[in-house]
């Protein structure tokens, strides 16, 4: 997510091919992997109650550990591109600046948050599944303007390459599912939930209630882009039409998400 973004907005820039294709080539080895081990390159649907579908198949752990092994090199190139060029710096540095208060009032989540110095960070705050095992800090910006918010995914991609290697030495041996689940016979009892979880682009919730059926009798996603989207008037305010492009590419968003 965040390299095909930070690809596509130097592209809005004026930085056409390179950048982008550098992006695009890291995805691709990500994709394959994810093609190998579940047969699908976007919708995976690996995951489980209790496990994962199947195991993964020969020479794909070694495979995964070297391109975790080798990314920060792209990385590096990648940052490279922004923090010591001047364009990216004329066209990001305050420029389509958020204040915390804005971005705590309107319900902004993720990177676009952090980037105004907010710390706020799911995986630490609700601490679900693995994350508590894992040493990571929390990349913050300072003036929450796009500059730090370009910043915020080049920081985050170095951290979650630390995350890799750490659940890489902790992949326990042993069944691949629990043979005890038995999905097809949970009736939740009558009442309502939400979880959620730190997305790339921010906070994405999952609302359910239950009328006591193996079905839900209600279920809402909450995507963070849609929340995300709707300060950038705000960001926009003060600004020239192609700073629109530049801002709105920091803002990150997929309109499967907004066109709801």
């Amino acid at each position: 997510n965040h390299a095909s973004l930070l690809g596509f907005l130097l592209s809005d820039m004026g930085a056409w091919g390179t950048p982008l294709m550098y992006a695009f080539r890291e995805r691709e080895k990500i994709l394959d992997l994810f093609e190998s081990l579940s047969g699908s390159r976007m919708m995976c649907d690996y995951m489980r109650f209790g496990g994962c579908r199947c195991d993964a198949p020969p020479g794909w752990m070694e495979r995964a550990k070297k391109l975790v092994d080798l990314f920060p090199h792209f990385i590096d190139d990648l940052e490279n591109l922004i923090v010591e060029n001047e364009i990216v710096i004329a066209r990001t540095q305050s420029v389509g600046r958020l204040s915390p208060e804005l971005a705590i009032s309107a319900g902004i989540t993720g990177p676009m948050l952090r980037a105004c110095g907010v710390n706020y960070d799911l995986r630490k705050v609700d601490g679900y599944g693995f994350y508590p095992r894992f040493k990571f800090r929390i990349p913050l910006g300072e003036h929450g303007d796009t500059y730090d918010r370009l910043m915020m995914r080049v920081l985050e991609m170095h951290e979650s390459v630390g995350i890799l290697k750490q659940a890489f030495e902790q992949i326990p041996s042993g069944s691949i599912i629990n043979p005890k689940v038995k999905i097809r016979a949970f009736r939740p009892p009558v009442g309502e939930a939400y979880g959620r979880i730190e997305a790339p682009k921010g906070e994405l919730g999952f609302y359910l209630i239950s009328d006591g059926g193996p079905n839900p009798y209600r279920y809402r996603v909450r995507p963070p882009s849609f929340i995300n989207l709707t300060v950038l008037e705000d960001l926009c305010l003060g600004h020239t039409v192609a700073d629109v492009m530049v801002i709105l590419g920091s803002v990150d968003i997929v309109m499967g998400e907004v066109d709801r």
